[in-house]
């Protein structure tokens, strides 16, 4: 038995490639625990609704459903994504009302659930119908770019921007960079993998320069 693809797929990736996933995943851990430091200090659940739900089923499929192929040290970051995770939708449910429109206030709770609902189908036949890659980036990327192009609209739209932090900006930015630069290396012939990387940095980036901007100009 190869105790090395076991615990570290070795055959399959690179040390740098897994370093550089171990890196990111990391950045993520660190992102929501600040997430969850501000829904204690704001009662406000930073994270874009409407991608949450996506982002909290796909950590749920890929811990604890599917099975990534880089071993089973990595295969521990997907699953304390997902136990962090839990606290965020739950507060979510308790704060929803402060991210949505007035017009959804009565309803946000039914609305989040049936999203919850519908992501986890549409994510589980994305990978049963073979769409996704070894480590399930083609599903990731797409809620990805969703949560940071989502990010900048909340952050535009927000009066008050104190109860948003900008740590979980640069660190969301960092370890999604990390795990992009792991993919480019790894699946180079996956330009719509790439494209997906390149659009998400760059969506990250801007959300950092205008978080910047509006803390330069109060």
């Amino acid at each position: 038995m190869n105790l090395g693809i076991i615990w570290l797929n070795l055959d399959y990736y690179t040390p740098l490639q897994l370093i550089l996933f171990g890196i990111g995943a990391v950045f993520w851990l660190v992102n929501y625990a600040y997430i969850i430091k501000n829904i204690i200090k704001h009662k406000f659940v930073e994270m874009p609704a409407a991608v949450l739900c996506a982002n909290f089923t796909w950590e749920f499929l890929w811990g604890f459903v599917f099975e990534q192929n880089m071993g089973a040290v990595l295969g521990i970051g997907y699953k304390l994504w997902f136990v962090l995770d839990i606290f965020i939708v739950y507060s979510f449910y308790k704060y929803g009302n402060k991210q949505v429109t007035k017009p959804f206030i009565p309803y946000f709770k039914e609305l989040f659930s049936f999203a919850l609902v519908s992501w986890l189908i549409v994510l589980y036949f994305f990978y049963k119908n073979n769409y996704d890659n070894p480590i399930g980036a083609n599903s990731a990327y797409v809620i990805n770019i969703l949560i940071s192009s989502l990010y900048v609209l909340m952050f535009i739209r927000l009066e008050d921007k104190s109860v948003l932090s900008f740590t979980t900006a640069w660190t969301k930015c960092i370890g999604t960079a990390m795990i992009s630069l792991m993919c480019i290396l790894r699946w180079p012939e996956n330009t719509w993998l790439i494209s997906m990387c390149l659009v998400c940095f760059l969506l990250d980036i801007y959300y950092i320069y205008i978080f910047k901007k509006a803390k330069s100009i109060n």
